[in-house]
């Protein structure tokens, strides 16, 4: 009975600590180191529902396709591809920009400084899918341009699935992502088109 008794305690006891260690800010830390130590990262997604399009993340440095547009950025530059006008405009890169569409590589890297969550996050379970963290973030600043972010997170392996934020002012956006995956490194000039034609 004792053997029982011990056996149960110290189940109970593993349990218990494995509960405590799946905290949002455990999460949050692995899930921007992930992205961190990628070589590239690339994804395809919906954005609000009904436009697709496909990035790559690669430091400082990315590549956004949506509809006609293209955005190459080589971390100072952001080349701009309409092409139904056949044109392109090259401006800088506002490297303090925390927008998702703007500099997906700060928003990524910031979700675990930027943002105050709750210490336990929420894991939900569908059936038929694979079951998933639910965090929802509140701008440590006044001065963001978000009200809250809320990320959910794979249970298995912390790939985003989806991103809901609303800015400031009130407006609200979603981000479905359909894939998200470790790929092997771009050269440099990838990010940085030669739009002298």
């Amino acid at each position: 009975m004792k053997f029982k008794v011990v056996i149960t305690v110290i189940l109970v006891f593993f349990a218990v600590s494995g509960l405590k260690a799946q905290t949002t800010a455990g999460l949050m830390e692995d899930f921007v180191t992930n992205i961190s130590q990628a070589p590239a990262i690339e994804t395809e997604f919906v954005w609000n529902g009904s436009v697709s399009g496909t990035m790559i993340l690669q430091g400082d440095m990315f590549y956004m396709h949506m509809d006609e547009f293209y955005v190459y950025c080589d971390g100072e530059i952001k080349y701009y591809y309409n092409e139904g006008t056949d044109q392109w405009q090259e401006l800088s890169h506002d490297r303090n920009s925390p927008d998702i569409l703007e500099n997906p590589s700060a928003f990524f890297s910031r979700l675990d400084e930027d943002f105050y969550f709750p210490e336990t996050p929420v894991r939900k379970e569908t059936p038929g899918e694979d079951p998933v963290w639910e965090i929802t973030l509140v701008p440590h600043s006044v001065n963001s341009p978000f009200a809250f972010i809320v990320i959910s997170l794979k249970a298995k392996d912390l790939t985003p699935v989806y991103i809901r934020y609303a800015l400031s002012d009130g407006s609200e956006y979603s981000v479905a992502l359909t894939s998200f995956s470790s790929v092997p490194a771009r050269s440099a000039g990838f990010f940085a088109p030669d739009i002298s034609n």
